[in-house]
C-alpha cells in the first residue's frame, strides 16, 4: 500500500488538522483503535517539534511497513530534537493561565508509544519518524 503524504503550515493552528489526517490515514491503513490513537499522539508530537524548529512547511507521511504503522515529520531545520527532563515539582502557588506550557514530554511520549524513532539528517533538513506497533485491526461490518 502507498503512502499517505501531506503538507502542513509550521503553525501550532494546524494541530487539529494533524489529528484528523492520521485518524484518516489510519482508517485508510485499516489500523485498530489503540494503533490509531498512539499514532495520533506521536504525530502530534512530532510535528510539534518541527513547529518550534521551522517556520517552513512541514511534510508528515505514514504508511505501513513490515514491521508497523510508520509516521514520518520532515522539516527544513537540521536541528535534533532534544530530550528534556520534565518539570514535576507541585507548583505552590496557583498557575496563571497565560503561564508558558510545560515542555520535556513530546519525545518521552514518542520514545513510550512507539517500538523505535529517531532521526534521519538530509539535506535541507531532517525527517524524525517513529514506527508503532499495530495492535488490532478494525473490522468492518458485512453488508
Amino acid at each position: 500500500m502507498a503512502a499517505v503524504r501531506h503538507k502542513v503550515a509550521s503553525t501550532p493552528s494546524v494541530l487539529p488538522d494533524v489529528r484528523c489526517l492520521v485518524r484518516a490515514a489510519a482508517d485508510t491503513f485499516n489500523l485498530g483503535l489503540d494503533t490509531t490513537e498512539y499514532a495520533v499522539l506521536v504525530a502530534v508530537e512530532l510535528v510539534t517539534n518541527a513547529i518550534r524548529a521551522t517556520d517552513k512547511p512541514i511534510t508528515l507521511r505514514m504508511f505501513v511497513g513490515r514491521n508497523g504503522f510508520h509516521i514520518e515529520v520532515h522539516d527544513h531545520s537540521e536541528a535534533e530534537p532534544k530530550k528534556c527532563v520534565p518539570d514535576l515539582t507541585m507548583p505552590t502557588e496557583p498557575v496563571p493561565d497565560d503561564a508558558p506550557d510545560p515542555h520535556g514530554w513530546g519525545l518521552r511520549i514518542v520514545e513510550e508509544l512507539s517500538r523505535d524513532h529517531g532521526v534521519r539528517n538530509e539535506r535541507g533538513g531532517k525527517t524524525t519518524w517513529a514506527v508503532l506497533r499495530i495492535t488490532s485491526v478494525r473490522r468492518h461490518a458485512l453488508p
